[in-house]
């Protein structure tokens, strides 16, 4: 998206600036509108003013123009400059005083032929990747720079929903997470919309998802979050039926893969949680199966990945999770598109 007072740059995976915070005359980067957040639950509501999944994308005009970014984060955190597909040396920190970071085209990068294939983007086209959390705000933008054109970004869109998971809580880097790793190998770009701890399929999110027509394909992981804190299974149920139906109704053409339970501390054991779980994506299957839509498909998420490629909790998947949850969903996704 491209916004008025920062005409030289656009800003992916972000629909809304806000005044941040901690400081004076920085533009707060949020996914989702200030007007959508009020219809989420209260902790949706703040995960969505934070940037997972969101990048600052400009092009040099000139091979040695040197570009300034002026940003700050609520707390410390780090930054990946990318050059298109290629991965920064080493990430660069920022705090919640503005600091000023200078770019300009790697040499090996300007003199590589425009023909080598160089993935979904154009390798001058830099991407400032942020993390999850916190808080980030941009100040300024200076030098001789545009925003990337449609042919220098990917040509498709790859849109999820979930929770903690879905935003890559554990992984080691943001372009470790499945969303990431899915996008990375069908060759499109992602928004992630995850909720950390709040993916309660609140019909305000459903609303702006149906919404939004710039996606072509989309993963619903329907969640473990309202397993865990308390909602009723006919809660789930109600709720997990009106998001996917008013998604699905609004993009029929479009494929929806939902995702149920991927596995967890649930599954190690017997008794309440682990039939808990079961009930939980048996519901989710149930809805799929009975909505009839040619568009919407079942992924088992308990399928996708071994208990082993968690984290220590038992419920977020670490860099080995998250490799074989990718792989698991793209090429679920591979087969529903092509």
């Amino acid at each position: 998206m491209r916004f008025e007072k920062y005409p030289s740059v656009s800003l992916h995976n972000v629909a809304e600036m806000v005044p941040a915070e901690w400081t004076a005359d920085g533009d707060r980067l949020c996914r989702v509108p200030a007007t959508v957040g009020t219809g989420l639950n209260v902790d949706a509501r703040e995960r969505v003013r934070h940037p997972t999944g969101s990048e600052i994308r400009f092009v040099p005009d000139r091979p040695n123009a040197t570009i300034e970014i002026t940003l700050s984060a609520a707390d410390r955190t780090r930054v990946r400059p990318f050059w298109g597909p290629f991965q920064p040396w080493k990430p660069v920190e920022i705090g919640p005083r503005p600091e000023t970071l200078t770019f300009t085209v790697p040499d090996r990068i300007g003199a590589l032929d425009t023909g080598e294939e160089t993935g979904r983007f154009d390798p001058r086209v830099c991407r400032i990747v942020f993390e999850r959390a916190p808080a980030v705000a941009l100040h300024d933008v200076s030098g001789d720079c545009r925003p990337p054109t449609s042919d220098e970004l990917p040509a498709r869109r790859y849109l999820a929903y979930g929770t903690s998971i879905t935003e890559g809580a554990a992984a080691s880097a943001p372009h470790l997470n499945y969303v990431a790793r899915v996008a990375r190998e069908l060759g499109y770009d992602a928004l992630n919309f995850g909720c950390s701890g709040s993916a309660f399929c609140d019909p305000a999110m459903a609303d702006y998802i149906a919404g939004r027509d710039d996606w072509d394909v989309a993963t619903l992981a329907l969640s473990v979050n309202m397993a865990n804190r308390g909602f009723t299974l006919t809660q789930f149920r109600n709720r997990a039926r009106r998001f996917v139906e008013t998604i699905a109704n609004s993009h029929p053409r479009k494929p929806i893969l939902c995702v149920t339970l991927f596995p967890y501390f649930a599954d190690a054991g017997s008794g309440d949680d682990f039939e808990r779980a079961a009930d939980f994506r048996a519901t989710l299957r149930s809805i799929v199966t009975d909505s009839r839509r040619s568009n919407l498909f079942l992924a088992e998420g308990a399928e996708l990945m071994n208990i082993s490629g968690l984290t220590a909790d038992i419920l977020h998947p670490g860099d080995a999770g998250m490799d074989a949850i990718g792989d698991g969903v793209a090429s679920r996704l591979r087969r529903v598109t092509e």
